[in-house]
């Protein structure tokens, strides 16, 4: 089945990476049951966008709790 067309506006970018960069968009891709890299992309600039408001808005520092309940601080140098 095809997509339904959309009425945004595309820009083509071209990205030269390592071969260990794609290895990892690839592993991304495949782990998430992406449609495609494109997707990947996408999903990482707003997971990125999102931890970086975090980060700005707390200091530099992102803490992060597990399922048992201990923490770790992430601290980020901008």
């Amino acid at each position: 089945m095809s997509r339904p067309n959309r009425k945004v506006k595309k820009v083509r970018l071209n990205l030269e990476l390592s071969p260990a960069v794609r290895e990892r968009l690839d592993a991304l891709q495949i782990t998430t049951d992406a449609d495609s890299l494109s997707e990947v992309i996408r999903h990482s600039l707003a997971v990125y966008e999102k931890l970086w408001e975090v980060v700005v808005n707390n200091d530099n520092m992102l803490i992060v709790r597990d399922s048992e309940g201990r923490e770790r601080e992430f601290v980020f140098l901008r």
